[in-house]
């Protein structure tokens, strides 16, 4: 999968997963920051459906297994998530993917690049100030599954 798609689906997973918006994401592999919505735009990604709708935040414990469907001008992203986990297809370049949401990171695996690729899903800190420049958690190895 292309690294910019790549890094759209670890921000909609990072949403879905965390309940939060993230201002940026940190791409640990490329150590640069990422604007979400810029990402969102530049992709033109956005949201066709979700199941179960989205109608008010739900304790982590309680999420279950969400599906939401994004579409962009180049293809569908599909993301199937229970928990904290996630997996799913991104139909511009026929790529399957799964990966984890925990503490401020998104791990995901490409199979298509047979790789993992983490992302910082970085949020305003007190003062207005956005996680640094350096992430400590990039280079922390795999999230160990549950």
């Amino acid at each position: 999968m292309k690294s910019g798609y790549r890094a759209c689906v670890s921000y909609l997973a990072g949403r879905l997963v965390f309940g939060h918006d993230a201002a940026t994401i940190y791409e640990c592999i490329e150590g640069r920051h990422l604007d979400a919505a810029e990402l969102l735009n530049k992709n033109n990604i956005s949201l066709q459906e979700i199941r179960p709708p989205l109608k008010k935040p739900v304790p982590f414990d309680e999420l279950g297994t969400r599906y939401a469907l994004y579409n962009s001008l180049s293809g569908d992203i599909y993301l199937n998530i229970s928990g904290n986990t996630f997996k799913g297809y991104a139909s511009a370049d026929s790529s399957l993917f799964m990966g984890k949401a925990s503490g401020n990171l998104v791990v995901i695996y490409d199979y298509r690049e047979k790789s993992f690729f983490k992302y910082r899903f970085c949020v305003l800190e007190k003062g207005g100030r956005i996680c640094g420049a350096l992430c400590r958690d990039c280079g922390a190895g795999k999230i160990k599954s549950d």
